[in-house]
């Protein structure tokens, strides 16, 4: 049987924002607001990369209906 256990890739609040091309502080911001998905590992905030990209997909897709 093979193993179909897709690797989770985390990101740090750096990586978040450099992907997001906002800067860190603009990240913290989003999360003390409970805006973006974030999770904490002990006292460090970590990203699911794949959860980041569902969520600036929303964005998108919300923009999209405002327009």
């Amino acid at each position: 049987m093979e193993n179909d256990i897709t690797p989770v890739r985390l990101l740090t609040i750096q990586e978040a924002a450099d992907r997001l091309r906002l800067c860190r502080r603009t990240v913290l911001r989003l999360i003390e607001r409970k805006e973006i998905p974030a999770f904490k590992v002990g006292h460090q905030w970590r990203f699911r990369e794949s959860e980041l990209t569902k969520w600036l997909e929303g964005l998108n897709e919300r923009r999209g209906l405002m327009s």
